[in-house]
């Protein structure tokens, strides 16, 4: 048997050694854009969430608005019976145009914290900043309809 000389030796073993880090390295770009992306599609379902959500939000204002406008003119009618009911209805019209306002702010909030998160190069931040956005979100959207919902039941009594 042939000895190898001490550099084709020291070549061989290095190559041995070296194979599974190269490999690693390899491979470590190719998980990066698979993060990446990842995180770029759960950014995107979070962005469609937040639009169907803001959706049901719109619809459940309108459905108030319409309803809140239909008791106004119920009491458009002269009467003395009819001031209290105006009165009320003038503060959950205010109430309503407040929740709208709020809900606008909101949705510029989560853009911002949306294009913000897009822009974050630590995969872990990024994740732990959507999660804390996700649930943010859907917070905010119980709490909106809980108040959507007792401004209907106001209206209704």
């Amino acid at each position: 048997m042939k000895l190898l000389r001490p550099v084709t030796a020291s070549l061989l073993l290095c190559t041995f050694l070296l194979a599974p880090t190269a490999h690693w390295a390899a491979a470590d770009p190719l998980r990066k854009e698979r993060t990446q992306a990842t995180q770029q599609k759960q950014v995107n379902e979070l962005s469609q969430r937040e639009q169907l959500e803001n959706l049901k939000r719109a619809l459940e204002l309108h459905q108030t608005q319409r309803q809140l406008d239909q008791l106004r003119n119920q009491t458009a009618r002269p009467g003395l019976a009819a001031q209290p009911r105006a009165q009320q209805l003038n503060e959950t019209q205010k109430q309503l145009d407040q929740l709208q306002l709020e809900q606008q702010l909101n949705r510029v909030q989560h853009e911002l914290k949306l294009n913000q998160m897009e822009r974050e190069s630590n995969p872990l931040r990024r994740q732990e900043q959507l999660r804390d956005l996700q649930l943010q979100q859907h917070m905010q959207f119980l709490q909106d309809q809980s108040r959507t919902k007792l401004m209907q039941q106001d209206l209704n009594r």
